[in-house]
């Protein structure tokens, strides 16, 4: 097996159909077919399988796939710490993060390592928890500051940053801000949430079901931090929870937390990196830097 027709092989899976994958590519689509019977033939399995679709992985494909990201990270690796040896630096780093830590952590950390003589460059991508450690475990990012699960990944090796609060919001001047209230008044508002596999979500769900309540109307379910909906909860009686982070920052403006019976969380934050990939300096530095805007954090909370 050549390492082309790995890569070659791996756009195919991605895309799930060949003459998909053909142009992506700028091949014909036979020339696939050809790779794929070649790589069939060197192994004596059967890597695909024709669907409705186009093509699905069979077992055996599944495995020379992740075997194939493996060696392409491993390449990735190679090439950034060769890079290293050689200039004492890197190019790029891939970083993650979770909107809560962008103004407490990433903003902080971009601005110590901007500097006039140095060619750093970053990626930065703001996600939830989740995604950000899939795209982690992908390859598609270096770095990634998320939840901290309650299983982490065995692939992904992690360091413990800070712990948030987060509370049960409205918008200032809300009625239930002006007189006491109960879970069942809580769980017939309408709320913005995250989908049903989203840590948040599972939390605001059980603070209902664990006092015997149907979980609460959900007006609008996003697949981002409900941050990036604040104006919405600031100009209706829609509910949602947020970060003391968040609030603290310009987007919690003219919102508050709601009183107990509405219920407060702890989430704790860290530091993810995949354990097999090469730790560049630029890494280093960024961790070091990430862990000195963190103990700043610390110092400025205790003050």
């Amino acid at each position: 097996m050549h390492s082309r027709d790995l890569q070659v092989f791996m756009k195919i899976a991605e895309a799930g159909n060949l003459h998909v994958a053909a142009a992506a590519l700028g091949v014909t689509q036979p020339a696939l077919t050809k790779l794929v019977r070649r790589l069939e033939t060197s192994l004596d399995v059967r890597l695909l399988e024709r669907t409705a679709r186009g093509v699905a992985l069979t077992e055996f494909g599944r495995v020379l796939y992740a075997r194939s990201k493996t060696l392409q990270q491993v390449a990735d690796d190679t090439l950034t710490e060769i890079g290293d040896m050689k200039s004492g630096r890197s190019g790029q780093l891939r970083l993650g993060a979770v909107p809560t830590a962008v103004d407490t952590a990433v903003a902080p950390v971009l601005k110590n390592l901007l500097t006039a003589h140095d060619p750093i460059r970053f990626f930065v991508t703001v996600q939830l928890s989740s995604r950000l450690l899939q795209d982690l475990q992908a390859g598609l990012l270096d770095f990634a500051i998320a939840s901290i699960p309650a299983q982490v990944p065995d692939e992904l090796c992690f360091l413990p940053l800070w712990q948030q609060q987060t509370h049960v919001v409205s918008r200032k001047g809300h009625w239930l801000q002006r007189r006491p209230f109960t879970l069942e008044d809580l769980s017939q508002q309408p709320w913005l949430l995250p989908p049903a596999n989203i840590v948040l979500r599972t939390w605001v769900d059980s603070m209902f079901t664990s006092a015997g309540l149907a979980p609460p109307k959900v007006f609008v379910e996003a697949d981002a931090s409900p941050a990036a909906l604040a104006t919405l909860v600031r100009t209706s009686d829609v509910l949602t929870a947020m970060s003391i982070d968040t609030l603290n920052t310009p987007m919690g403006s003219g919102l508050a937390v709601l009183a107990p019976p509405a219920g407060a969380w702890t989430t704790h934050l860290g530091l993810f990196w995949r354990r097999s990939a090469y730790f560049s300096r630029l890494m280093e530095r960024c961790r070091d830097s990430l862990l000195a805007a963190v103990d700043q954090r610390s110092g400025a909370a205790k003050a």
